[in-house]
């Protein structure tokens, strides 16, 4: 039997991924069917669909790699950019490793080459605030749920700095906010234990409410 709510976040983890490559120009032509369309299927169909689902976002497209083959010829003001490019991202990871735990000395390395592969773009001065909000949002729910969520974490990252939040308050804003939520649950009898669902719909209606 399918795990719907398991296809339903992954469907939409695809889909954002698949508007970031067509807004980038990528022609990328593939429709992942909804829950109604798969109910609507017949038995079996799908768990193939998740599969296939799965398959996708693991596998996926690379802008990167579809540049590397188009070797374009840089004018001079492309070898300049690439220039600043580099030396931001020198920038970058020693900000990175500046700023390394020692339970897990490459960790913020490896955010780095996530933000890469998503083509995200977030100053090294903010690069810290960013560290700590990824660990606090890893730390929430059971690890299995989160398999495929770094692009997620990262949207929400962005939305709150396009709304000019300081990236020193967000965690700690979000606890009040939790805590705030919290109280309300508790006082409606529906108080109950924290996951990935509950965190991420609580940092929606966080962002959503942000002047």
């Amino acid at each position: 039997m399918i795990d719907y709510k398991e296809y339903t976040k992954l469907r939409d983890i695809a889909q954002k991924r698949v508007k970031r490559g067509q807004a980038a120009g990528v022609a990328i032509d593939v429709h992942i069917p909804t829950v109604k369309e798969l109910k609507q299927m017949g038995a079996g169909v799908g768990e193939i669909e998740l599969i296939r689902l799965q398959n996708f976002i693991e596998t996926g497209f690379s802008l990167k790699k579809r540049k590397e083959l188009e070797h374009p010829a840089m004018s001079a003001e492309q070898r300049r950019q690439r220039r600043r490019e580099q030396s931001r991202r020198y920038r970058r990871i020693k900000v990175a490793k500046e700023y390394a735990r020692e339970d897990y000395p490459t960790k913020y390395q490896e955010y780095l080459k996530g933000l890469e592969t998503l083509h995200m773009d977030i100053p090294p001065s903010k690069l810290p605030g960013f560290f700590a909000y990824m660990d606090f949002r890893f730390s929430q729910g059971a690890k299995g749920e989160k398999k495929y969520v770094f692009d997620n974490f990262v949207d929400d990252y962005l939305k709150l700095l396009e709304k000019g939040y300081n990236p020193e308050n967000i965690i700690s804003d979000f606890e009040k906010f939790e805590a705030d939520q919290a109280m309300i649950d508790e006082r409606a009898g529906t108080m109950s234990g924290m996951n990935y669902e509950k965190a991420q719909g609580l940092w929606d209606q966080f962002i959503d409410e942000i002047d």
